[in-house]
């Protein structure tokens, strides 16, 4: 753990360093990764070529700088309060989230690495006085865990990771904590089921669509809009299990729902979303197979 206290007082800097300057080192490494690696950026243009962007190339490079910012507003993220929710947050679809939270139902949120992903976790909760419960990835190494295990936790959030995550959530639920996850991303494949998002059949975390379908969860979306400082909360849903579907049918519908979502928001701003992932290294070809060839024809 000699690591973690050596990136501890570091964290704790930047924890206290100005939002412009965050941003304005976001750019400079944004910039500086565009300009080195040929091989991101032939995957962001890939990426918003796939999702219809008018110019790719231009779409890609401000991608860049969004992820950037996304990465280091982490840091900023515990300073969120009153004020800046006051101030520099509007939500669309507000009557979605009361409607069923007004019914009582127990249902989850889905979002994704788009726009403002890094803040989410302490706007929605205070944004919509609610309690969430936030899953995401490990990354193996325990003081880096530890870490992030720190910047993702907050007052009404609590944090845990997606091993094994799936057996705590009811326990959680019950206690009145909402899951939010993202699922916009790749796993292992033993972790997955296949699902149509822009025209390809990619693998989809089955985690959240099988506890949904389970459970009788509805999902509610929820996206975060970078307008300059200012995040714009976007609420879509709920869309529900169909109970008239066999249960690993079930599952591959849900995941299909979500992923017309995804695909819905990030066409309409392409270049906010994490564009510099690989989300289609995989995709089912027609005798059921995956094959990781769009990056590779694109060249």
């Amino acid at each position: 753990m000699i690591l973690y206290y050596i990136l501890k007082p570091l964290v704790i800097l930047l924890n206290h360093t100005p939002r412009k300057f965050l941003h304005c080192v976001a750019k400079f490494m944004a910039f500086m990764l565009w300009h080195i690696s040929k091989e991101r950026r032939h995957v962001a243009v890939t990426n918003a070529k796939i999702l219809g962007a008018e110019y790719p190339y231009k779409t890609a490079r401000k991608s860049f700088d969004y992820t950037f910012t996304a990465y280091l507003d982490i840091f900023y993220a515990h300073r969120i309060g009153d004020d800046y929710i006051k101030n520099h947050v509007t939500i669309e679809g507000r009557q979605i989230y009361d409607k069923i939270k007004n019914e009582d139902e127990k249902f989850v949120f889905v979002g994704g690495h788009f726009g403002t992903w890094s803040l989410l976790a302490t706007i929605v909760p205070q944004a919509l006085d609610t309690q969430v419960i936030t899953i995401g990835r490990s990354t193996k190494n325990a003081a880096l865990d530890k870490i992030l295990d720190e910047l993702r936790t907050f007052d009404r959030v609590k944090y845990v990771t997606h091993r094994g995550a799936m057996d705590k959530l009811s326990s959680y639920i019950n206690d009145g904590y909402i899951p939010g996850v993202y699922i916009d991303h790749t796993a292992t494949e033993k972790d997955c089921i296949n699902a149509n998002f822009c025209g390809y059949k990619v693998p989809v975390i089955a985690g959240i669509p099988a506890l949904c379908a389970r459970k009788n969860y509805p999902i509610v979306f929820f996206f975060g809009l970078y307008d300059g400082m200012d995040t714009k909360v976007i609420l879509k849903g709920p869309i529900y299990p169909d109970k008239s579907l066999k249960p690993k049918e079930r599952i591959i519908k849900i995941a299909e729902d979500i992923n017309k979502v995804y695909e819905e928001v990030f066409k309409q701003y392409p270049e906010q979303w994490y564009l510099i992932h690989r989300r289609f290294k995989r995709v089912e070809l027609e005798d059921g197979t995956m094959s990781n060839h769009i990056y590779k024809e694109s060249r």
